[in-house]
C-alpha cells in the first residue's frame, strides 16, 4: 500500500511540476560571420555598404542573438536582432524591444565593414 501510495504521490507531481523553461539553440560555433549560412550572406550584403555596419553577438531572454546595426558614432539608428537560425526577433530600439540594450547581456562585436 505504501508503494502504491508513494507512485501515486510521484505521478500528482510530475503532473503539476514547474513550467519547463524554453530552450534554444546556442550558435556555438569558432566563427559565426562563416559557419552560420544565414548570417554569411547578411555580412557579405553589409559588406557592400557605404556607412559602417557592425555585427554583435549577445544573450537576449536565454537565447544567442545577433545584431545587426550601424557603428556610425553619430547615428541613431535601429538594430535588427535575429536568432541562431535567421529569424528576425525584433528591432532593438523600438517597440518591439524597448530594453533590447538594457536586457541583452555580453554582447560584443564579431564583424565590421571598418568604414
Amino acid at each position: 500500500m505504501k508503494t502504491l501510495y508513494a507512485m501515486c504521490l510521484l505521478c500528482i507531481l510530475a503532473l503539476t511540476s514547474c513550467e519547463d523553461e524554453q530552450v534554444y539553440q546556442t550558435c556555438v560555433v569558432a566563427n559565426p560571420t562563416q559557419e552560420i549560412e544565414w548570417l554569411r550572406v547578411k555580412v557579405q550584403e553589409l559588406q557592400a555598404s557605404e556607412y559602417c555596419q557592425v555585427v554583435q553577438t549577445g544573450t537576449w531572454k536565454n537565447r544567442t542573438v545577433f545584431v545587426l546595426g550601424s557603428c556610425e558614432p553619430n547615428v541613431n539608428s535601429i538594430s535588427s536582432v535575429y536568432d541562431c537560425d535567421g529569424n528576425l526577433l525584433c528591432y532593438g530600439g523600438d517597440e518591439t524591444c524597448p530594453d533590447f540594450s538594457k536586457e541583452v547581456k555580453d554582447i560584443k562585436p564579431i564583424w565590421t565593414n571598418g568604414k
